[in-house]
């Protein structure tokens, strides 16, 4: 690990204030809604019958359902399917600030919903989806709504948002931050160039603060980021935080 780094992030850590890939073609009009489910999936299993192998089912609970109806009150429910790491085709939004019910495709019209999701009154909204921690499973999830328009996240920005269940410190750029739980930091980055960052958190007090994600943002003309910081959910995973990272044209 480098020292600047180290030093950057010490600094964090002892309470410095918070300052201030696959791509999809957003629609230009009406209200609209996507949906990212972040997560680490389950290992591969397979069993051999008659000397073939065929692939096993994940344990139940350990990926998103693998479709689940969006509704609001009596309006007409649409499928969506979900896939960790991918932002799904947007669905057209009705107006308003109901809360949002994603109910499991299996699931009887009169069960209890998967999830219940407050949504903006206003505008093109992203759903971020995580397994519930103190379930430790997807058979409930937790949520964050973040504004999706073009406005709330223009073309030649970033978006770095922490879903994990610690404050976060990041250099970005040279800048230095520190990203608070359920917290988002939006800045512009240059066009056609690397700009490196690197994220840290104290996870164990003993070891104290640590890398776990350093990479680079490039971004075209017309194009924006997003990087989603979660708590790592595999088996036995390397290190306790991941980070995705999402680019994409903005129409």
């Amino acid at each position: 690990m480098k020292l600047p780094f180290l030093a950057g992030l010490l600094a964090l850590a002892c309470g410095m204030p918070l300052s201030a890939q696959d791509k999809k073609d957003l629609p230009t009009t009406g209200r609209h809604m996507r949906f990212l489910a972040v997560g680490d999936l389950p290992p591969f299993r397979q069993e051999v019958r008659d000397g073939v192998a065929y692939e096993l089912e994940p344990p139940a609970g350990s990926i998103p359902p693998r479709q689940v109806m969006v509704g609001f009150g009596d309006k007409k429910e649409d499928t969506v399917p979900l896939l960790l790491g991918q932002i799904t085709e947007p669905l057209s939004a009705p107006g308003g600030d109901s809360p949002m019910q994603l109910r499991k495709s299996d699931d009887s019209p009169k069960a209890e919903p998967w999830l219940k999701v407050n949504r903006p009154e206003k505008g093109d909204f992203l759903v971020l989806l995580w397994r519930d921690t103190a379930k430790g499973d997807w058979l409930k999830a937790r949520s964050l709504v973040l504004e999706d328009s073009v406005e709330a996240a223009p073309a030649g920005k970033v978006r770095l948002v922490n879903l994990s269940p610690v404050p976060i410190a990041v250099v970005f750029g040279g800048e230095k931050i520190k990203l608070e739980v359920g917290k988002f930091y939006q800045r512009s980055v240059p066009v056609g160039k690397d700009t490196e960052f690197q994220l840290g958190a104290v996870v164990d007090s003993a070891a104290g603060l640590q890398q776990f994600h350093a990479g680079t943002i490039f971004q075209n003309p017309g194009e924006r980021s997003l990087v989603v910081i979660y708590r790592a959910d595999g088996v036995q995973p390397r290190k306790p935080l991941k980070a995705i990272v999402h680019r994409e044209p903005v129409k």
